[in-house]
């Protein structure tokens, strides 16, 4: 039905456009605004410069260099990058990501991960299997820890390429690989389904004829704070009343999983770390009202491959009282991370804060210095809780000389 126009609704109509109007050239001026500030034009007058050098050094480079099919301009962006990074001097945590190496840092922190559910070793000049994961498709091959590594997918492997090794085992979930191995100088070939596996990233067992349980904390990943949780758990049940926490070799991951670790065996108020800003301002993270932790003797185990969150819990231990720091000085990543995603994928991991200890040590470069320091002796090859299960307390510490050393302070505590 037809209905009259009134001046109310002339009115109505003229102020929704006016807003209209005013809501685009809003959006039109954010966008301008933004570009600038993307754009060499919105640089101050030292960065432009800076970039108008590397814009010339690029020119020269595509103009006269001899193999033209080598110059790739991705590269030549990311060796930037990469450069520019580099020269902060942040070494081992500020870094440039490429696309890839994004979904990679990605899956690192993710309580999941996809391949066969083995773990390699670089022992004697071979790459060894060390150990395979319980229900992984690796054991239900039949691949078994000790069998050494000589060919993936029919191309040989070599020592020296340890690391690549690794990425040529991973790959999609459902497709297979095929790998060649030595059992006792005895060739023979597996072909493994790759899966989606849950990444154990706790594991324990009780050293033989005491009451002491040897935890092992492998990253701080989604969940690993619960996955600790249950796996004392499972150690008191046992019959558990004293622990050893192993970092070693654990490179950290997310802060908030180190707040929450420490907060199994801190009380409420305890300061977990100190967090200070580029203007130096300084924030406190502490532990939450109501916590009920752990109240049992505890020792920390630490190397120089202990690093970021594994540094903040075995700062906040230390320093609180709380429990011994046994092994090696850490690594000394002191700064917090943020990623900041680039337009192609890639990203930067920036550290926008440097951390402290609760007693305000500032461990940037300088790491953990453990209250007992103990260094492996030659050969020894520590093994994880799930690999000294059948091994005596001799046989374990004959691998293991921090270990041996975490065990004795939790005897002397008696």
């Amino acid at each position: 039905m037809w209905k009259p126009t009134t001046k109310l609704d002339r009115r109505v109509v003229i102020v929704r456009v006016m807003a209209l109007v005013l809501v685009t050239l809003s959006l039109m001026l954010a966008a301008f605004l933004y570009g600038r500030s993307q754009s060499p034009a919105g640089l101050p007058e030292q960065d432009r410069e800076s970039v108008a050098l590397f814009a010339e050094a690029l020119n020269t480079v595509r103009q006269d260099y001899v193999d033209q099919e080598d110059v790739d301009a991705s590269e030549q962006t990311y060796g930037a990058i990469r450069g520019m990074i580099d020269s902060l001097g942040d070494e081992g945590h500020t870094r440039f990501l490429t696309p890839e190496e994004v979904e990679e840092s990605r899956e690192a922190i993710s309580s999941t991960y996809v391949g066969i559910g083995i773990r390699l070793q670089n022992k004697d000049e071979e790459v060894v299997i060390a150990s395979s994961m319980d229900g992984s498709p690796a054991e239900e091959a039949g691949i078994e820890s000790g069998d050494v590594l000589i060919a993936v997918d029919g191309e040989s492997v070599k020592p020296e390429e340890f690391e690549e090794i690794g990425d040529r085992v991973r790959g999609p979930e459902g497709t297979s690989v095929d790998l060649a191995v030595l059992r006792d100088e005895d060739e023979q070939e597996f072909t493994v389904e790759r899966a989606e596996l849950e990444v154990p990233t706790s594991s324990w067992s009780i050293i033989p004829g005491t009451d002491i349980a040897y935890l092992r904390l492998s990253s701080f990943s989604e969940n690993s704070a619960s996955k600790l949780e249950g796996t004392v758990l499972e150690a008191r049940e046992a019959g558990a009343e004293r622990f050893i926490l192993d970092l070693r070799e654990n490179p950290g991951g997310l802060v908030s999983q180190a707040t929450e670790v420490a907060a199994q065996f801190l009380p409420a108020g305890d300061v977990v770390y100190i967090r200070r800003d580029a203007d130096d301002n300084e924030e406190e993270t502490t532990i939450p009202e109501g916590n009920e932790p752990l109240d049992a003797p505890l020792v920390v185990l630490v190397n120089e491959g202990s690093s970021s969150s594994a540094e903040i819990v075995a700062g906040a231990l230390r320093d609180n009282g709380r429990a011994k720091v046994v092994g090696e000085t850490t690594f000394g990543t002191g700064t917090v991370l943020d990623e900041f995603p680039l337009s192609d994928g890639s990203a930067i991991l920036l550290g926008i804060a440097e951390w402290l200890t609760p007693n305000g040590d500032s461990i940037r470069g300088s790491g953990i210095e453990p209250d007992i320091e103990v260094e492996l002796e030659e050969e020894q090859e520590p093994r994880t809780p799930d690999e000294t299960e059948d091994l005596t307390q001799e046989e374990i510490f004959e691998e293991d000389a921090q270990l041996q050393r975490a065990f004795e302070v939790l005897q002397e505590q008696e």
